[in-house]
C-alpha cells in the first residue's frame, strides 16, 4: 500500500537510486493488467505533478480498492515468480516508470507538454471504479503484443 503514503513517499522514491527491475519472463493477464495500472498512476502522479494539476490526488481516491488490488496483484506476481523481496521489485518499477516519465516529460517544454496532456487529465478525471477497470484492460488489449503471456511459456517449457 505504498500509494497511501502519498506523493512525497513517491517523490523520495524516484529521488533514490534507480535500480533495474527484473520483469518475470511471462504475465498472467491478470498481473499484466496490475502491471498497466501501476504503471499509468506513475505516469500520472509524474504528469501531474509537473504540469501542477490537481487530478492524482482524486484519481487515487476514487481508485483506491482497483489500486490496492492492482499493487497487491503485482506483489503476487512476482512472489510466485521465485522474487523474494517483491515489494522492493514492485518499488524499483515505479521507481523506474517515473524516471522514464520525468525524462520525457523534461523534454519537452512545459507548457508544450501540459498542452498535450489536456486530453490526457481530462481522461483521468473521468475514470473510476470498474470504468478504469475496464480501461486498463483495454490498455492490456493495445499493449498485450509487447508480453509474452505466461500461457504461451508453458508451450515453449513442453517442447
Amino acid at each position: 500500500m505504498w500509494f497511501k503514503r502519498g506523493m512525497a513517499t513517491v517523490t523520495a522514491i524516484v529521488l533514490s537510486a534507480n535500480g533495474a527491475i527484473a520483469a518475470p519472463s511471462c504475465f498472467r493477464s491478470d498481473a499484466l493488467e496490475a502491471w498497466q495500472a501501476v504503471r499509468y498512476m506513475t505516469e500520472l502522479m509524474v504528469l501531474n505533478d509537473t504540469c501542477q494539476m490537481h487530478v492524482y490526488t482524486a484519481f487515487l481516491k476514487h481508485n483506491f480498492a482497483a489500486l490496492d488490488a492492482y499493487h497487491r496483484e503485482l506483489i503476487d506476481h512476482f512472489r510466485s515468480a521465485g522474487d523474494r523481496h517483491p515489494e522492493d521489485t514492485v518499488d524499483r518499477y515505479v521507481t523506474r516508470v517515473a524516471n522514464q516519465v520525468a525524462g520525457v516529460a523534461g523534454s519537452i517544454p512545459t507548457a508544450s507538454l501540459c498542452d498535450l496532456k489536456a486530453s490526457y487529465f481530462a481522461t483521468a478525471e473521468t475514470l473510476a471504479g470498474n470504468k478504469f477497470r475496464q480501461f486498463v484492460a483495454d490498455l492490456v488489449t493495445t499493449q498485450k503484443s509487447e508480453f509474452r503471456s505466461c500461457g504461451d511459456q508453458r508451450a515453449v517449457d513442453r517442447r
